[in-house]
């Protein structure tokens, strides 16, 4: 199922001011892998995920994408995020615009789409998520699990080799979760690359191949799912499921 590495990470540290927020992380992730990142808050758990494609930058280490270094200064890092997709936790739509053209924008204005090949992409994507009724609806007329999910389908849209989604379904109503996650679990078995910041455990031990514990700026321990929930050998990470579970 997995392929080759997609995005390898070398002694990562960031730094604000003098808070050590990550501290020296080292890992790699394949193609087609699901990896879940958990951990307390405060851990480093968003900081870690926006270091991947330089949203926030490194103070330190590297992260190499498809054999790119990101840290190097002669990269265009505009590029080489073109096939990273980002979700947040909020959904930043463009809020003056409907769904077709928050879709269709980016695709042709840097991929060089044609408008009828973006919307009919846009659209099927859409069916796929169900929102195929919403094309020419606004943000303010979505609520907020169609806004995530229309997130997620802009994302899609730039034909990403990457996912990352920081904590996806933390500003949803308790009801509108299980629809933002039926999705990524589809992705999932679609094969696609995700790295998912979450609080939701039962959804990190089904969807992911791995999970890593951040903590401190750390990753504790980082096991295959049914491991990690099953077996845990950090007693930090025994404490937090405790109290989780």
């Amino acid at each position: 199922m997995e392929g080759n590495i997609i995005i390898q990470v070398k002694n990562l540290c960031k730094n604000f001011g003098s808070l050590h927020v990550l501290n020296d992380i080292s890992a790699e992730f394949k193609e087609k892998q699901v990896v879940s990142i958990i951990g307390p808050s405060g851990g480093g758990k968003s900081t870690f995920l926006r270091c991947l494609n330089l949203l926030e930058m490194p103070t330190s280490g590297h992260v190499i994408f498809n054999g790119t270094d990101l840290c190097s200064k002669n990269v265009d890092i505009n590029k080489e995020r073109q096939k990273i997709g980002m979700v947040f936790q909020h959904f930043n739509l463009f809020n003056n615009m409907n769904v077709m053209k928050n879709l269709t924008v980016a695709p042709k204005r840097i991929n060089g789409k044609s408008q009828e090949e973006a919307e009919e992409m846009a659209i099927t994507f859409l069916k796929r998520m169900g929102l195929e009724d919403k094309v020419s609806s606004y943000p303010s007329q979505l609520s907020g699990g169609q806004k995530q999910r229309i997130a997620i389908v802009r994302s899609l849209m730039m034909e990403p080799d990457l996912m990352l989604f920081d904590e996806p379904t933390s500003a949803l109503d308790p009801e509108m979760i299980g629809e933002v996650l039926d999705v990524i679990k589809q992705l999932a078995l679609d094969g696609m690359t995700m790295l998912i910041v979450t609080h939701e455990m039962r959804f990190a031990r089904e969807v992911s191949d791995r999970i890593l514990f951040l903590d401190g700026g750390r990753i504790d321990e980082d096991r295959s799912a049914d491991e990690f929930f099953d077996d845990p050998h950090s007693p930090r990470l025994i404490s937090f499921l405790q109290k989780v579970l």
